[in-house]
This record gives C-alpha cells, structure tokens and sequence, in this order.
C-alpha cells in the first residue's frame, strides 16, 4: 500500500481531488445500483438501520480529523525549525561580533553566505546541489570558529559560539528531516478506502430508501475531497499551495545586511 500510494505524493493536487470525488461518486452509485439489484432478487424493500450509517460516517469523519491533525503537527513543526534556525544563525551572528580581526569580518561574510544558501535551499524542492552547498559553507564556518577558538583569550566566548555554530547545523539537518517526512502511505491509503466503502454503505441505504439523492451525495464527495486536498497540501513542504514562512530568515538577512 506504501508504494501503491506513492503517487499521491507527486500528483498535481487538482488530480488527487478530482479522483478522489470521482471514487467516492462510484461508490456511492455502487451502493445505490446493488441494493436494487438485491431487492429485485430478494424481492425485499427492508431498509437496514440508520445508526449504522450514522456510525461508518463518524468514525469516516473521525479518520479525517486524525489525518488532518498528522498533517498540520507535521507542518507546525516545520514552521517551528525555520524560526529556531534563524535564532540560532542570529546567536552565532550577535557572538561572531565579538571576535577579534580577521576571524570576525570572515566569520561575518559566511553567516551572511550562510542564510542566502538557506533562503535558497527552502526555495527548492532540496536538491543534491542545495544540500552540498550547504555543506561545504559549514565546513568554512567551522573552520574560521575554530581558528576564533584558538586564537580568542576568552573560554566563555569560544564555548557560546561553538554551541550557537552546532545548534544551527544541527537545525539544517532537522529541517532536510522534517521536510522528507511524510503522512504513510498507509494512512491515505486507509483512508480512502474506507471513504470509499463509506460512500458504499451510503448508496446502498438510499436506494433502501427509494431515493437517490445525486446532488446531496455529489456535494458531500465533494466536500470530502476538499478536505483531503487539504491534508496533502499540508503535507507538501514545496509544491503545495501552504507554504512555511520563511520570514525569520529574511528578516535575518536584512539585520546582517
């Protein structure tokens, strides 16, 4: 399912919701075309019980909302690590002034380097290229702080700026991590297939009922739809239409300019 899935991941999102309505409009004429065919068999028009319904639709809107909650802690988290990197960058920044020449003005021009490389990294979908660049600017900026080291008379002020410079790469590596994290393909996958099969029952009890209500189902598909629309964009760092702010980090570069 993992992997039958996968292509929700890389689907226009326009595409994933209008399939999605379109399953869930089968389904519900499934349901709909079945139970006729079972009472022109059984000859039977017993309508089954209306709480069962009531249920399947409950726990249909329970699944959403456990869906949705994974997907907006998943997008907090990532609008959380752009705010504390540009803390951490700012910290290391405030801590390089106090160096002594030629360390500080060098340590200075590679923070600066250092945030347009972030900026950029967040801007694309983090490429082998953006994570390389990223890379080899910390292995200069490690470089510099460890010459500031040795050369400052101050332990204070080496040890201070040695865990700002670890608490910034560290925060890049979080935010590749968090970025690469996904809702299961498992959980979508459940999901609609109990939409689906919700969608069954729903047919299913209207034809039960002698009615088949097109345009009340066709809005609660799409509906349905929506909200799972929702969820993946949630969960696209890049290419959804919700996008993590990268303000702190642009109000870091115009204070370092």
């Amino acid at each position: 399912m993992e992997t039958g899935m996968a292509w929700v991941e890389a689907a226009p999102l326009a595409l994933v919701g209008l399939l999605f309505m379109a399953t869930l409009a089968v389904g519900v004429e499934v349901g709909y075309r079945g139970q006729l065919w079972l009472s022109a068999r059984n000859q039977g028009k017993g309508a089954p019980p209306d709480h069962i319904l009531s249920a399947v639709l409950g726990l249909l809107a329970l699944l959403l909302g456990f869906t949705f909650s994974l997907s907006l802690n998943r997008f907090e988290g990532r609008r959380d690590l752009v705010v504390r990197e540009a803390n951490a960058i700012g910290t290391v920044w405030l801590r390089a002034n106090l160096l002594e020449e030629p360390e500080r003005q060098e340590l200075r021009e590679l923070l600066r380097r250092y945030v347009d490389i972030r900026l950029a990294w967040s801007d694309t979908d983090g490429a082998d290229n953006d994570i390389a660049a990223t890379s080899a600017l910390q292995g200069q900026l490690w470089a510099v702080t460890g010459r500031a080291v040795r050369s400052d008379s101050s332990p204070l002020l080496a040890r201070g700026l040695m865990d700002a410079m670890n608490d910034a790469f560290d925060l890049a590596g979080s935010r590749a991590a968090a970025r690469a994290a996904h809702i299961p393909g498992r959980v979508l996958g459940v999901l609609l297939l109990y939409a689906a099969l919700s969608m069954i029952m729903l047919g299913y009890m209207l034809a039960a009922g002698g009615r088949p209500h097109r345009l009340a189902t066709t809005l609660l598909a799409a509906l349905l739809s929506l909200a799972v629309v929702v969820i993946l964009d949630l969960d696209r760092p890049r290419d959804g239409a919700i996008q993590v702010s990268q303000q702190p980090l642009l109000d870091l570069k115009s204070e370092m300019r």
